[in-house]
C-alpha cells in the first residue's frame, strides 16, 4: 500500500544543506492534551507558529494522513544540534485517543519512515549502531544535545512494543487479507487445506494472536479463506514472527 504525501511547505525556513545524511528520525508529538480529531492540524499550526525554534519535515495523523511541511535533505530543528545536521528527514506522529485511528496512523508512519530511508539510501533498520532510522530517544542516548525519549512511551500506550516497532520498521506493516463474511452454516469450503492442516493453521493463528504478533484472531476464519488468502496470511505471520 502507498500513501499520498500532502505538500504544505512552510515559508521562511532556513534551508541549510546537510553535511551528510545518515538518519531518518522517528518522533511523536508528546502532547497528551492534543489527541482529538483535529490533533494533526493543531500540531501543524503550532509548529508553523514556532518554526524558528523547532520544526520537522513531516507529520502523520488524522487517520493515516501524511503532510510534508519542510524540505527533506535540509537541516530541520527536531532532534537537537547534534542530530539535526545528520538527519535527512524527521517525522512526527500526532496523538489520538482512538485506537482504530491509531492503527491507520501507525501504518502510514511506518510506511513513511521506510520510504524516506529508502529514498535517501539509508538502512531500513531502527536504532542500530550505524546509519538508519533513529528514534528521538536514540539521539538523546547516543549523540546528546536533546533530552526527549519519544516515540516509545506513546507507542507502548497504544499496544506497540519496542520489539514490534523495530520489526515493523524492518518488514513494514502487512495488509491483513480480506476473508469471507458468510455465516458458518452457509459457507462452503473455499481452500484445499486438509482437515489436519486447517487445525494446525488455526492453532498457529491462535498462538500468534496470544503472543501479540497478530492484532486480530483469524483462527475461526480458516474454513472460509481461499487458498490465496490463507497463503497471504501465513506469509504475514511468518514475516512478523521473524
Amino acid at each position: 500500500m502507498s500513501y499520498v504525501i500532502e505538500q504544505r511547505l512552510m515559508s521562511s525556513l532556513p534551508n541549510k544543506a546537510l553535511p551528510v545524511a545518515k538518519y531518518v528520525i522517528a518522533h511523536e508529538s508528546g502532547n497528551a492534551k492534543n489527541n482529538g480529531p483535529n490533533a494533526l492540524e493543531n500540531e501543524i499550526t503550532f509548529m508553523n507558529r514556532n518554526k524558528a525554534n523547532a520544526f520537522t519535515s513531516h507529520w502523520v495523523g488524522g487517520g493515516g494522513r501524511i503532510v510534508q511541511i519542510a524540505p527533506i535533505n535540509k537541516v530541520q530543528y527536531g532532534c537537537g544540534p547534534k542530530g539535526n545536521p545528520l538527519s535527512y528527514a524527521q517525522v512526527e506522529l500526532a496523538r489520538t485517543s482512538d485506537k482504530d485511528q491509531f492503527k491507520k496512523d501507525y501504518a502510514a508512519y511506518i510506511w513513511l519512515l521506510r520510504k524516506l530511508a529508502k529514498d535517501a539510501g539509508i538502512p531500513i533498520v531502527l536504532d542500530s549502531s550505524g546509519n538508519g532510522i533513529k528514534s528521538h530517544r536514540w539521539i538523546t542516548n547516543n549523540l546528546g544535545g536533546t533530552t526527549h525519549v519519544d516515540p516509545y512511551s506513546y507507542l507502548q500506550s497504544m499496544g506497540i512494543s519496542e520489539a514490534q516497532f523495530k520489526q515493523d520498521i524492518k518488514n513494514g506493516v502487512p495488509t491483513t487479507p480480506t476473508t469471507s463474511m458468510q455465516p458458518k452454516e452457509e459457507a462452503k469450503v473455499t481452500n484445499s487445506l486438509t482437515s489436519t492442516a486447517k487445525e494446525d493453521f488455526r492453532g498457529l493463528l491462535k498462538e500468534m494472536y496470544k503472543q501479540g504478533i497478530l492484532k486480530v484472531d483469524h483462527s475461526e476464519k480458516v474454513d472460509f479463506m481461499t487458498d490465496g488468502e490463507a497463503l497471504g496470511l501465513l506469509i504475514s505471520v511468518v514475516k512478523r514472527a521473524l
